[in-house]
């Protein structure tokens, strides 16, 4: 039987909070902002753009990437030198003809400007050289971790390189583009720059979110003040129309869920689709035509909608094949004609309902003797000693602990299984308790001041977990006729009705109907909202059930 194991000695939502993120409520409340001449080489970056650019008239070319993150750090970069008269052109690469980054191809002819790249660069050795042999001058914005040898840019900008000479080290690509235009626009004042930096602060704080690095710091500064400006009625009218209609597919109010769990997928859609499609995304955030917003953002919610269907319907084909794997110690499934841009979406869903390392594999497209795979860990098994074992083998491979992507020829395939299976079986996955983990009990009448604390406490995100909490002796009550309500397309979801809230379990309908459907359950899970039809309630969202243990005192 599942164990419910409670962890730490929290005796309050706060005090779960403080302790689990190591934050003071100071930290948590009113994080500290980081002036951008603390990053390393923001203001040599700022007066390099400056003198070529803005100055001299250089040609500027931006090279970006194809997620949420390098998209939204372009969309800055060319907001942000189009502020002072400066036209660029951007270059964001084809996801499956490209690949990530910057290449010697993608830049090819270009001469005598200034590149750009963000959320990339700091490992382009060769390219970066070769942009520099053709007479540009060359800066680097970038967050990812530094290879031993640095490219020959001009200028790089990325505070893993030393993060002792930097106020603060954990921004995304979006974080570093907005740091540079503090800079840049620092002597301006505040009506100057106020509409630019309405659309920088959005823009800085969807990436930032998109792309879980530490809500800590000045990324949590970043966070809150980009969310107040999109919740500030006002306000969010002066964004640009682009960034407004994009906005307008979530639900409000916005928080760091509605970004990650709405915004972000919107914008990942169709770079994970077609292979120019984040292109037409930054075409969408740059938008400052109405009509052409509505038009882009319309587009954009139809490709998440196939993309999420696509996802459904592949999830069922490749579930099927990693079936017939349930004695291997790893999955790896090859699944022909699978969409590439959902490879490691997948993945990452095999993993977890499989409770193992799990590698899915699909046809390239142009070239069907080779295979390209994304590979995703369960828990924190570290998938990089992996990698170099399999490089006889593969055309590439790459990535870290938690993924990894591989690209393997049809003819290879066989032995790379094998020298994969062979490392897993060397090296197992420890023995898994079937156990649950939270961190406070509750009881329902004490879920409106919880949510209260949670609410004036967030954003929550990496570093700074929301707490998982025990919801003890739920008691359902009528609502009409009807205790709980069966949700979705295959009744698969199930609603149940209390006195302060109501408790929603995904795909744990069978789960509550196997129980005997009890009218009182401890639930696992956490508190939220949830508007419907403009009236915003409070919910529990559940993601275990079981019958109370401990019956309610008459």
């Amino acid at each position: 039987m599942q164990q419910w194991k409670k962890r730490g000695t929290y005796h309050s939502v706060l005090e779960a909070i403080q302790e689990m993120s190591g934050l003071t409520e100071e930290e948590l409340l009113s994080p500290s902002h980081i002036e951008p001449n603390r990053i390393q080489n923001i203001p040599e970056a700022a007066e390099c753009i400056r003198a070529c650019a803005i100055t001299q008239g250089m040609p500027v070319v931006i090279v970006g990437d194809y997620d949420a993150d390098g998209i939204t750090s372009t969309a800055i970069l060319v907001k942000l030198l189009g502020h002072f008269g400066v036209r660029t052109k951007t270059i964001i690469p084809k996801r499956f003809t490209d690949g990530y980054g910057i290449s010697e191809s993608l830049i090819q002819g270009i001469t005598n400007s200034l590149i750009i790249t963000i959320d990339n660069g700091v490992s382009a050795i060769e390219p970066i050289r070769a942009a520099k042999a053709a007479g540009n001058t060359v800066i680097v914005l970038d967050h990812h971790l530094p290879q031993d040898t640095l490219p020959e840019a001009d200028l790089i900008v990325d505070p893993h390189i030393f993060p002792e000479k930097n106020g603060y080290e954990h921004y995304c690509g979006a974080g570093l583009a907005y740091k540079l235009a503090e800079f840049l626009c620092a002597s301006e004042s505040s009506q100057q720059k106020k509409g630019l930096f309405f659309d920088l602060l959005v823009l800085a704080c969807i990436g930032t979110l998109a792309d879980v690095v530490p809500l800590t710091g000045d990324n949590r500064y970043l966070v809150i003040a980009g969310l107040r400006v999109i919740n500030h009625k006002t306000w969010f009218y002066q964004l640009s129309s682009g960034i407004q209609a994009i906005l307008n597919l979530a639900d409000r109010p916005y928080d760091e869920d509605t970004i990650k769990f709405q915004i972000a997928p919107i914008l990942n859609a169709a770079g994970r689709l077609y292979n120019a499609g984040s292109s037409s995304v930054l075409k969408a955030l740059l938008s400052e035509d109405d009509t052409q917003s509505l038009v882009f953002a319309s587009k954009m919610k139809q490709i998440n909608e196939e993309r999420k269907r696509l996802v459904t319907h592949w999830l069922t084909i490749a579930a099927a094949a990693a079936e017939e794997q349930s004695q291997t110690p790893l999955l790896t499934v090859c699944c022909p004609g699978m969409p590439e841009g959902i490879l490691g979406i997948l993945a990452g869903k095999l993993a977890e309902s499989f409770h193992r390392p799990a590698f899915l594999f699909s046809s390239v497209m142009g070239n069907p003797e080779l295979l390209k795979g994304s590979g995703r860990t369960y828990l924190d098994f570290d998938l990089s000693p992996l990698l170099p074992l399999i490089s006889p083998y593969v055309e590439t491979a790459g990535g870290h602990a938690g993924a990894a992507g591989i690209t393997v020829s049809q003819a290879h395939y066989p032995q790379m299984v094998r020298a994969m299976v062979q490392y897993m079986e060397d090296n197992p996955l420890p023995e898994q308790e079937d156990v649950l983990y939270y961190d406070l009990d509750l009881s329902e009448d004490e879920l409106p001041a919880a949510l209260e604390t949670l609410k004036s406490h967030a954003p929550y995100g990496q570093g700074v977990e929301k707490p998982v909490f025990a919801l003890r002796n739920y008691c359902l009550v009528s609502k009409g006729t009807k205790t709980h309500r069966q949700m979705g397309k295959q009744q698969e979801h199930i609603k149940l009705f209390g006195r302060f809230a109501d408790a929603v379990g995904f795909q744990l309908a069978e789960a509550y109907q196997s129980l005997g459907c009890p009218s009182t359950v401890d639930l696992l899970g956490s508190i939220g909202e949830n508007t419907f039809r403009g009236v915003t309630s409070l919910q529990f969202q559940f993601h275990a059930i079981q019958a109370s243990q401990e019956p309610l005192l008459p």
